[in-house]
């Protein structure tokens, strides 16, 4: 035993190596001080090739293009009621949208299921709150060779959950924040940043990996320029950091209604230039992600910033797919068109869609615009191509 577990961090260091070396920087010491994560790696590591030559296969063999990551937005359900939530305003209106049936937990093993065997490796949980969704982490447990991440606004996780989560090794939970407790309690409401950092703290105290997501606007830019405040959370555990910044989806008059890549969907009453970063203020931003990403023991993922090492937007199976919570198909998460959805269709049939096809192979497409978003800077070409292939509109 001795031996296999000298061995193993070796093997995990060169995986990670393989991927990117900033996960060996920030998990391989982790890993080697909550050895029960030791027992699930060769199961991952296994996984984790096999996926690869999946996809490599289906891409060669098939011309089928599969992501290695997968984003399902697993409810619309939502313990809180953030200032600007759009979900709460469609709720309040009695809009037909969220009337519609959320899939269950047979639909969802049925995608995992589908996902898995196409080479799928990473699936991203979003919701609503994703930890009012039942079956959540039975989803996880019962996934042992895939990596799941879950993201929550760390207020719903109770303590049957957390002793689950214990005995997991295959699952992180990222906890969403505006910045410090002012930016997040004026959003989200008076205690949430408490909470969700008590809860941050459970997590790194019961050796459960955790993290933070941020959707960053014209508000909470500067809090995340200023180098203690990003320092504080990792002090309280974090390992991963999302920062995504701020997409508007749709705008009517001199409001902005927005989603987030992670299940956040807000309604913004003044004018959008008062959210989206100006080009110098993203230029900032980008060149100190950079500088945290060299000298912080912070995994980041930024968006979009990142996505310019692949040439532009991942999206439409490049690199991930959105299921929606009553099982559309999308491009990505801020996208509200698809031809497919996984209630009848299958995972393959959407991936061979014309819709992801046309948008991978559009010159320009997916390159980035004047802003944030590529899709969101070519909408009139995205109108266009959605009638050309008959996609239809989500509601969302």
């Amino acid at each position: 035993m001795r031996v296999k577990r000298r061995i193993l961090p070796e093997r995990i260091g060169k995986a990670f190596d393989s991927v990117n070396p900033r996960l060996t920087k920030v998990f391989l010491p982790w890993i080697l001080k909550n050895p029960r994560y030791l027992t699930g790696a060769g199961l991952l590591l296994k996984a984790f090739n096999e996926s690869e030559e999946t996809r490599k296969t289906m891409l060669e063999r098939d011309n089928l293009m599969v992501p290695p990551i997968m984003i399902l937005s697993i409810t619309n359900q939502c313990n809180l009621s953030c200032t600007g939530c759009f979900a709460k305003t469609l709720r309040n209106s009695g809009d037909n949208t969220l009337k519609k049936q959320a899939m269950d937990f047979g639909c969802w093993e049925s995608v995992i299921n589908q996902g898995r065997d196409l080479g799928v490796y990473t699936f991203l949980i979003a919701g609503g709150e994703p930890f009012m969704f039942p079956e959540l982490l039975d989803i996880c447990a019962g996934n042992r060779d895939r990596i799941f991440v879950i993201f929550t606004n760390g207020t719903a996780i109770n303590e049957a959950q957390l002793e689950k989560l214990k005995r997991t090794n295959n699952t992180a939970v990222i906890v969403s924040v505006e910045g410090g407790k002012e930016l997040t309690d004026d959003r989200r409401g008076t205690g949430v940043f408490d909470c969700a950092i008590a809860t941050m703290e459970k997590l790194h105290k019961n050796g459960i990996v955790g993290g933070i997501s941020v959707t960053i606007t014209r508000r909470n830019y500067g809090f995340w320029m200023e180098e203690e405040n990003i320092d504080y959370f990792i002090e309280r555990g974090a390992k991963l950091g999302f920062f995504t910044e701020y997409i508007p989806t749709v705008e009517v008059g001199d409001t902005a209604i927005s989603r987030s890549p992670m299940g956040d969907l807000n309604i913004e009453s003044s004018s959008e230039q008062t959210t989206i970063l100006t080009d110098c203020e993203r230029r900032e931003f980008r060149e100190k992600i950079l500088r945290y990403k060299d000298e912080k023991s912070l995994f980041i993922i930024h968006s979009p910033g990142d996505e310019e090492l692949f040439g532009g937007c991942v999206s439409s199976g490049k690199g991930f797919i959105h299921v929606n919570p009553y099982g559309d198909l999308t491009p990505c998460p801020v996208s509200d068109i698809a031809t497919h959805n996984l209630r009848h269709d299958s995972l393959r049939n959407g991936l061979q869609s014309p819709l992801f096809r046309e948008i991978r192979d559009s010159e320009g497409l997916l390159e980035g615009g004047d802003g944030p978003c590529a899709l969101f800077a070519h909408q009139d070409e995205l109108e266009e191509l959605r009638k050309k292939v008959g996609a239809y509109r989500t509601g969302l």
